[in-house]
């Protein structure tokens, strides 16, 4: 009850448990004391390698409100409300409590009552704008709808390098940003160019079902970019990842950092214990969820959330019941400014250090990224001191190369504009300025 604070532990919730009445009849007790790992095997994550004789000691409970306590013990929740769920949650909540606690003793010694000193600061978020994006999907009848190998097998790579070509199948039509009507392009053994034909990206976007089919598109373009720079797909936690260049061996990758114009950050490491000075028996891999996100109805950003993957040897995934404390940990000592040179990180090795990530899928067709870490303005009392490290590389500068690439793009813009009168590029480029 002392570390809970009388409060209730779930999320957002902060019932007060205990009340005094008057009389001893008249207190009331709201609280209930739920089991993270239950007492039986046949209850809620019950099967959990946790031995009998620890499952009634403190570290192993949770206090939770009446309604709170129902919730994660319920049948259909529990694959959600899971041990390390649970245990981060009795950690959050508690580390909250002993918090406020240590600050108002801390304003009652030093007789500081009065209302915290807000400062004014620039907050950082993981999403980046997209400033470009296709004007058109085109479609086409496929024979081979049905033979997912059959497609890939005769899928001819374009000869620009730098052009990528996602596709979808639905029903017995394939989809993609490509112009499907060109004779030369990466499907014409797949489809039949001469039955091909464009469909408007925002007439897509306002039918919730194609809307969703976009969406992919773009999302299946992410395969393409991180597999070209050699990051793998854990299908299973949707997110990707570093493997090592030689099995057992640690990787780095040259980046820019928040404060200094170069560094090297290990990518796939095997962690050493700072108690004993030994590795760890785990490897840990820099990993990184990556999503496209329509947040208004002309606005599309980018999400890089930052992630860990956890291995027995640098290959061999780690055992899910093992991974949900040790990803904790890790995270529960990554701070503000820890989060954001994660993201940092990601935007630079992606982005190649330049200020956009520019995807291509030939005749002017492209999604165009901005790597500027998106900003707000806010007025808070701040992170303690030890935490609010400054730092300088929000943006990169431009250089005569990545203007080029762009100047490129909208000269290939203006030349097909040219050549169509009824272009609609300004009413496609998913950005209105």
């Amino acid at each position: 009850m002392l570390k809970s604070g009388n409060r209730c532990a779930f999320p957002n919730c902060g019932k007060v448990l205990f009340k005094d009445g008057d009389t001893p009849e008249d207190a009331v007790n709201r609280s209930e004391v739920a089991h993270i790992v239950a007492q039986r095997e046949d209850g809620p994550r019950g099967k959990y390698p946790l031995p009998m004789e620890e499952r009634d000691k403190e570290s192993n409970l949770i206090l939770l409100c009446e309604e709170h306590h129902h919730l994660v013990d319920d049948k259909t929740k529990v694959p959600y409300f899971t041990v390390e769920r649970l245990r981060q949650l009795k950690e959050d909540h508690e580390a909250r409590i002993q918090m406020a606690v240590d600050k108002a003793v801390a304003e009652q010694l030093q007789g500081q009552l009065s209302q915290p000193q807000y400062i004014h600061e620039t907050i950082y978020s993981t999403l980046f704008n997209v400033i470009g994006l296709p004007a058109y999907v085109y479609g086409a009848p496929c024979e081979y709808a049905d033979s997912p190998e059959e497609i890939r097998k005769l899928i001819v790579p374009p000869k620009d390098r730098s052009e990528i070509y996602p596709y979808i199948v639905r029903g017995k039509e394939l989809y993609a940003f490509q112009d499907l009507r060109l004779s030369d392009g990466p499907f014409q053994k797949v489809i039949d160019p001469g039955t091909a034909q464009p469909y408007s990206a925002r007439e897509w976007w306002d039918d919730p079902v194609k809307l969703l089919w976009f969406v992919e598109l773009l999302n299946r373009s992410l395969n393409k970019l991180t597999g070209r720079k050699g990051l793998q797909w854990d299908k299973e936690h949707k997110r990707y990842y570093f493997q090592p260049d030689i099995s057992g061996k640690v990787k780095e990758i040259s980046y820019r950092p928040l404060n200094k114009s170069a560094a090297s950050k290990h990518v796939v490491w095997q962690p050493i214990s700072k108690r004993t000075g030994q590795p760890h028996p785990y490897w840990l891999h820099r990993a990184v969820n990556l999503r496209f996100y329509r947040v208004a109805s002309s606005q599309w950003c980018l999400s890089m959330r930052p992630e860990f993957r956890v291995t027995k040897d640098g290959v061999t995934p780690e055992a899910s019941e093992k991974i949900g404390s040790r990803i904790t940990r890790k995270k529960s000592r990554m701070f503000n400014y820890d989060l954001l040179g994660e993201v940092n990180f990601w935007r630079d090795f992606l982005g190649e250090g330049k200020p956009r990530i520019i995807m291509n899928y030939g005749q002017s067709q492209y999604v165009i990224v901005s790597t500027v870490m998106t900003s707000t303005e806010i007025d808070w009392p701040g992170i303690p001191e030890q935490y609010a490290k400054p730092f300088k590389n929000v943006e990169y500068a431009e250089t005569l190369f990545t203007w080029a690439e762009v100047a490129n793009l909208e000269a290939t813009v203006d030349s097909d504009a040219d050549d169509e009168e009824d272009s609609d590029w300004d009413e496609g480029d998913g950005n209105d300025e």
